[in-house]
């Protein structure tokens, strides 16, 4: 089961990406995967070096015995999320908290991998093809396989990752949220007390071209300036988004949904085409083809907004109180002893 434990992910930002580039919310269990991911790769430059060795056990979590190589891996991985270059410019305090973090992240994953055994949890091999296929949908060629590769992912990484995160979402499930339930007449209460959130905000309906170099993006700005091909015709051509074999069509998107290097797409009148923008996947171009004014929304269109918002308050509380009863009745001792020695 510790092999649960070392997978990685800068998936995170694949998976979230994916070219409509939306800054959505993170979801608990993805957070879970993202730590579990993360702990594969992170440990492979800028090693600390310890006196414990890499086998001894440090952890019991029920029957499972967790070593000292994989706290020191999930320790790594904090050590980067703080910025802390070398354990000993902490303080001993600060020191024990990243300790005790990194037992708390190794506890709680581990009893997730153990209830998804405990509870026979499976996803079908065609659940899992379709998930792995949703999330490769719409890369070109080529583009895919460059952006694991500049991510640092394997192949094999990134499919665990998805199956992770299909299993550790199904026991949730069927373990928490299939328990939780909201009523319409608290729907309508949270619709009336809160009715000035509940407003459409400004959308834009965008084509965008993304290309490796400033020499590529600016060819195209001269094609452009010629008008004898559409933006449309460009963006099938030579961008390297998902979104090039619908002619860059991004569809309505909101401000806030974006990378804030695109929010000066907002400011375009309808027809224009923006500058070039920069960003670390790339060169830009966006051309707004339609815009929505701000609007405010009846109680229908807001109902399935405040469901989830409503659903996710009592899914989080069902979540903590079944994870505290599942770690209260496990057994979990920590050789505090060796945590002392390691840095």
């Amino acid at each position: 089961m510790q092999n649960n434990l070392i997978l990685f992910a800068k998936t995170f930002r694949l998976l979230n990406f994916k070219v409509s580039m939306k800054r959505n919310r993170i979801n608990r269990t993805s957070i879970i995967i993202v730590l579990l991911l993360f702990i594969n790769s992170c440990f492979n430059e800028n090693e600390l070096i310890d006196s414990v060795s890499d086998n001894e056990v440090l952890l019991i979590i029920n029957d499972e015995n967790i070593t000292s190589k994989i706290f020191k891996k999930v320790f790594e991985t904090q050590r980067k999320i703080f910025r802390v270059q070398d354990p000993k410019d902490l303080k001993p305090e600060e020191l024990a908290w990243v300790k005790n973090r990194v037992i708390d992240e190794i506890v709680k994953n581990s009893l997730l991998a153990q209830e998804i055994e405990k509870n026979n949890i499976n996803i079908e091999e065609s659940i899992l093809n379709r998930a792995l296929k949703d999330a490769r949908e719409g890369y070109p060629d080529g583009i895919f396989a460059k952006t694991l590769e500049l991510e640092n992912i394997s192949i094999d990484d990134w499919e665990d990752a998805i199956k992770t995160n299909l299993l550790t979402n199904k026991l949730i499930e069927q373990q928490v949220n299939s328990k939780v339930s909201v009523g319409d007449k608290a729907l309508r209460m949270y619709f009336n007390e809160n009715i000035k959130n509940f407003h459409k905000k400004e959308q834009v309906k965008a084509l965008h071209i993304m290309v490796e170099t400033e020499d590529e993006i600016r060819q195209i700005q001269k094609e452009l300036q010629r008008k004898q091909k559409s933006f449309s015709t460009l963006a099938k051509e030579f961008s390297l988004g998902p979104e090039a074999i619908r002619g860059g069509n991004l569809g309505y998107f909101e401000a806030g949904q974006m990378p804030e290097e695109f929010d000066d797409v907002f400011k375009l009148k309808t027809g224009n085409v923006s500058g070039i923008i920069k960003t670390p996947y790339g060169f830009h171009l966006f051309k707004v083809v339609d815009k929505i004014k701000e609007r405010q929304m009846d109680f229908d269109e807001s109902k399935t907004m405040i469901e989830k918002i409503l659903l996710q308050d009592l899914q989080d509380k069902a979540f903590q109180d079944w994870f505290f009863k599942l770690k209260k009745n496990s057994r979990i001792e920590v050789n505090y002893a060796l945590l002392q020695k390691i840095y």
